[in-house]
């Protein structure tokens, strides 16, 4: 029932023919879904081959919500939507799928731990894209907070360009003063006004999760993930009522003015942190 109702539903655009998609190599699975490498229509693709007959009402709603977003953004750094549908004739016997644009390099978080340290032009640049996407979300009206921003959602070309994926947590802000009130995303990259039983944030929670994320692409996953050695109870106080952050120490090396931005990016009051616009301009200038 809730498959039919996402296929019937009348914004969803770009139903894929089969008989136009070849399916490869799996990349991997993850939950209800496999992915796999392919091609449809002669371009390379990623393919995400869903099993929905265990699905709850909330699993169906999220990856609708998922599909929907996709559909509406256009960006060089964001994971470009292809088309999608029901698996009546599917190679894999799933019952239904997804075709996004296909990332070789796979998750950024995977990828800082089977490559070697690229140069620091390089490592800005990634900081660089992933502020440019979130720019781009935050700046469309309405505007798009990701909300479960991490270095596993953040996927590597094939051209060394990093580009934002799954946005089965995003959420449509309707107005600029709005704040959003339900939990969700993973509670190392989470900033601390979602730790509470009714938590009221904005975009700045994407910023907080860039700043973890830029920390970790400048160790280069030496460092581990954040808070990696704290259990979740441990993580809430020491992040939300220590406000301790991850170490610095080791990154001294780099532009003290990098520094300080990140720490502006993840300081505990919203208000103070920058907006990504202003996190662009700031790292653009390490660019020229």
């Amino acid at each position: 029932m809730y498959l039919n109702s996402l296929l019937l539903d009348e914004h969803f655009q770009g139903e894929i023919a089969y008989e136009q998609l070849t399916i490869g190599r799996k990349l991997g699975s993850g939950g209800f879904k496999d992915c796999y490498a392919g091609t449809y229509l002669g371009v390379t693709v990623a393919i995400g081959e869903l099993r929905v007959q265990n699905f709850t009402e909330m699993d169906i709603t999220e990856m609708k919500h998922e599909i929907n977003v996709l559909k509406q953004l256009r960006h060089e750094n964001i994971i470009r939507f292809i088309g999608g549908k029901d698996q009546d004739h599917s190679p894999q016997n799933a019952d239904y799928s997804i075709c996004i644009e296909l990332c070789e390099n796979g998750d950024l978080y995977d990828f800082m731990r089977k490559t070697k340290k690229p140069t620091f032009g390089r490592l800005i640049m990634y900081m660089h894209d992933i502020a440019l996407a979130c720019s781009y979300l935050h700046s469309r009206r309405p505007s798009i907070i990701h909300r479960d921003m991490k270095s596993m959602n953040v996927l590597i070309s094939s051209d060394d360009r990093a580009k934002i994926n799954d946005f089965g947590l995003a959420r449509i802000r309707p107005k600029a003063n709005a704040s959003l009130h339900t939990q969700c995303g993973t509670p190392n990259w989470q900033a601390p006004e979602f730790w509470t039983p009714n938590p009221s944030y904005t975009e700045k929670v994407d910023v907080y999760a860039c700043g973890l994320i830029y920390w970790e692409i400048l160790s280069w996953a030496e460092l581990g993930y954040p808070y990696h050695n704290l259990t979740e109870h441990q993580l809430y106080e020491a992040v939300r009522d220590r406000e301790e952050r991850p170490p610095l120490e080791k990154l001294r090396k780099y532009p003290q003015s990098l520094i300080a931005l990140i720490q502006d990016m993840w300081r505990k009051e919203p208000k103070k942190r920058p907006s990504m616009s202003h996190v662009v301009d700031r790292l653009a200038e390490y660019l020229e």
